[in-house]
């Protein structure tokens, strides 16, 4: 055991615990927040990749999945305060609902994609 300058132990047993399961703890949740931001790139790219498949096709499958995404973004967007990110997915979605129906336009579909990525990076 160190000594400090007086010749008192320089730490006490509980403190070197607490000590110990602060880092620990500090490890996991940071490792916790990492992942959860991998998550959200998952999310956004996963969703882009519906999308398109969605416009290209048509599969009403395919195109609820992408507004299962969709839903699931702008609600976070909602929940931080990026309602110009929300509102961009909100676009997306109604698009998506059109091309699940066969009903929408593909070059206005992918111009509002397009505007999803700058505006939505951060959620």
């Amino acid at each position: 055991m160190k000594y400090g300058p007086i010749g008192k132990p320089f730490m006490s047993l509980k403190t070197w615990t607490y000590l110990k399961l602060i880092f620990l703890l500090s490890i996991v949740f940071g490792g916790i927040s990492l992942s959860v931001e991998a998550n959200q790139n998952v999310v956004l790219s996963e969703l882009e990749a519906l999308s398109r498949e969605c416009f290209r096709t048509s599969e009403r499958g395919v195109c609820k999945r992408a507004l299962e995404y969709t839903e699931i973004l702008q609600r976070r967007a909602a929940a931080k305060g990026q309602y110009a990110c929300q509102t961009r997915l909100l676009g997306l979605g109604s698009n998506l609902l059109m091309f699940s129906f066969e009903e929408g336009e593909r070059g206005q579909a992918f111009s509002m994609l397009k505007e999803v990525e700058p505006f939505c990076a951060q959620i």
